[in-house]
This record gives C-alpha cells, structure tokens and sequence, in this order.
C-alpha cells in the first residue's frame, strides 16, 4: 500500500509529464478553466497552476481564466489534487465563444 507521500510523489510525476491529447477531431466545444485563487494562501500554487496552463498551450481569455479547444479535465484534476485547488477552481463546457477567431488561430481550427 502506498503511503501519503508515495501518492503524493506519483501525482508530481504526472503534473511533469502532463501534456494534453489531441483528438483526430475537434467536437467544437470549448473547454474553460477558471480561477479565484487568495493571494495571501496560495500565491505559489495559483502561479504554478497559470505556468502549467500556459505551458498546455491554453490560451489565455482573461487573467484568470484559460481556454482550450481539447479535453483537459483529467489534467486539471491532477493539478487541483496535487496543489489543493479545488475549492477555487471551475472547468467549463462551452459550445460558444463570441469572437474566437483568435481561439480559432491560437489552436489552427477552422
């Protein structure tokens, strides 16, 4: 059985080999992460969860919210488990963005 700190060394080793798949397809949804992390409790963890995006090739909507065109949930339950996030993390399934001709680039969709 593993201890608390083996499970906890497994999940580092999967946030630093995490990289998202990309479907043969795109289903047309768009998949939104969002965050209210406090500044004052959790300032490392939300920069580590912004740099984590960042380096998935999310594309960022606003400064706390993040945008990718494949799913991510899997990922980003690593993440919140890992760093505690939960309470102040949100993943959305949108069928619309207005104005998402910049998605659309960022991630070369039609």
């Amino acid at each position: 059985k593993l201890s608390e700190k083996g499970k906890r060394r497994i999940k580092q080793i999967e946030f630093d080999n995490m990289a998202l798949k990309k479907p043969a397809q795109w289903d047309k949804k768009w998949h939104l992460v969002t965050f209210d992390i406090p500044d004052a409790t959790k300032r490392t963890a939300r920069d580590i969860l912004r740099n984590k995006l960042k380096k998935l090739n999310f594309y960022p909507l606003q400064k706390s919210v993040f945008v990718h065109p494949y799913p991510c949930e899997k990922e980003i339950e690593i993440l919140c488990e890992l760093y505690q996030l939960w309470p102040y993390v949100n993943i959305l399934l949108v069928e619309k963005i207005s104005n998402d001709k910049d998605l659309k680039k960022h991630f070369n969709l039609q």
